[in-house]
């Protein structure tokens, strides 16, 4: 049977052969033992490919049978889908085409409803979140003041010793890193937020940290204090934009004098301790006041007579140098004073100078003002007398280029000459000479001789 096979199998072939010699078109393929195994392993890998997939359907069915689902159904349901077409734009039907037309309607008015619901969710999301934060940053906010706040309201201690941190390994546990003095502007920081929050009157927080600074008992950290209250003294007004109200010319005027009125108090001030200081040699007397308080703190500044004074001299000190160092003192009645007895070797000045104490913004009429200035120019511009150089400088708003170092040896004494100096109007008499403007002064202080020109230097 296997002979019969076998040789059946061989004329079969050579048959084959034969038809296969016979067809002239087609090519003759020869392989030999090599070839023929290498197209053997080919035909059998992809005969193995087709069946760990299939096996790996195989294996899906079982698994989502077991659980009393149709694979076949759930198969054919997933062909049907077309995801491609479910969210494209639906194309614009003919206008005779009613029914399309009214499944187009319909099916835009869907969409629409499922995207507009869709963004308000991403919307409400977004605000749930930010509301979640920012009671979680309120919870934090509240345990690090309750940290700072330590055992109680009234236990502060103001010494100079450093409290143990927490973060060092022999610190007491529970004790805040900050040292006495950052925990006791902590409290103020934590009273003034405790008032506003609970809707009281909102109390002046440069007022509470100079009570700190006056417990530390450290003047400069005090004087700072005093003149952070003198400047932000100024009456704000609500405003949508805030740069623009800040620069307003009403603004910018209120800056100005409060800054000229903490640098005269200072002034006076160390007036006082001076003179209370060398009582003996300021030989203070008479009526109390200004006049009384510069004349003897001239007994002490300028004993003895100098080189180059003008107009004579009241109850022997310079007639010009006592009403500089009443201008300086903020006491333009004092200063008045000094005029009115001296006023038969001033000239015009008394006239000149009763319009700008009657005058709100210290600021001569432009025609005296005018004839101040032409009068300076011609007169006084090379004058020996320093007082009295800075006086006219002062009153007239000229000569901007006049640092006047003779008299105003000090920064404060500077800023105080120049603040005095600022012209805020622009009616186009004043020359560039004669014109300082707050912006000029800034870029001067911050450019010319402040940090930038430091910065530059090295």
């Amino acid at each position: 049977m296997e002979a019969e096979g076998f040789g059946e199998l061989l004329q079969q072939a050579e048959q084959l052969a034969a038809e296969t010699e016979a067809v002239s078109e087609l090519p003759h393929v020869e392989r030999n033992l090599q070839e023929i195994q290498q197209a053997g392993e080919r035909l059998r890998s992809r005969t193995l490919t087709r069946t760990s997939q299939d096996a790996a359907d195989v294996k899906a069915s079982i698994l989502l049978g077991s659980r009393g689902l149709d694979i076949f159904h759930i198969s054919q349901r997933l062909e049907s889908l077309s995801a491609a077409t479910t969210f494209e734009p639906l194309e614009p039907v003919k206008d005779t085409d009613i029914q399309g037309f009214l499944k187009n309607e319909r099916d835009n008015a869907l969409l629409s409803a499922i995207e507009e619901s869709r963004r308000r969710t991403f919307l409400l999301a977004e605000e749930y979140h930010r509301e979640s934060m920012l009671v979680q940053w309120e919870q934090v906010k509240q345990r690090v003041l309750h940290t700072l706040l330590g055992a109680g309201e009234d236990a502060l201690d103001f010494s100079q010793d450093i409290e143990p941190s927490f973060v060092s390994d022999a610190g007491v546990p529970g004790r805040s890193a900050l040292d006495s003095v950052e925990v006791a502007y902590g409290r103020q920081i934590y009273v003034f937020n405790e008032k506003i929050v609970n809707g009281h009157v909102q109390p002046n927080l440069g007022d509470l940290c100079a009570s700190v600074a006056d417990s530390l008992d450290d003047k400069n950290v005090s004087d700072m204090w005093l003149m952070v209250k003198q400047m932000t003294d100024v009456l704000l007004v609500p405003a949508k934009d805030t740069l623009k109200s800040r620069t307003a010319l009403d603004m910018q005027m209120a800056f100005v004098t409060q800054a000229l009125q903490f640098l005269q108090n200072s002034y006076k001030n160390y007036t006082m301790v001076t003179v209370f200081g060398n009582l003996h040699q300021a030989q203070l007397g008479g009526v109390p006041g200004t006049y009384q308080l510069v004349r003897s703190f001239l007994n002490i500044k300028l004993p003895g007579p100098l080189p180059g004074m003008q107009d004579g001299e009241v109850e022997g000190h310079p007639v010009w140098a006592l009403i500089y160092y009443c201008l300086r003192c903020g006491d333009l009645g004092a200063a008045m004073q000094v005029v009115n007895r001296a006023q038969h070797q001033l000239g015009d000045f008394k006239t000149w100078f009763q319009e700008y104490m009657n005058s709100p913004d210290r600021r001569l009429a432009p025609a005296t003002e005018n004839k101040l200035r032409l009068h300076y120019r011609r007169v006084l511009r090379n004058c020996a007398d320093p007082y009295k150089r800075a006086v006219y400088c002062l009153i007239g708003k000229c000569d901007i280029a006049d640092n006047h170092g003779e008299v105003a040896d000090k920064t404060e004494d500077y800023l105080w000459l120049k603040l005095n100096q600022v012209c805020f109007d622009d009616d186009g008499s004043s020359a560039p000479q004669d014109r300082l403007t707050l912006a000029q002064l800034q870029k001067q202080l911050l450019e010319d001789y402040g940090e930038f020109r430091t910065l530059q230097d090295t």
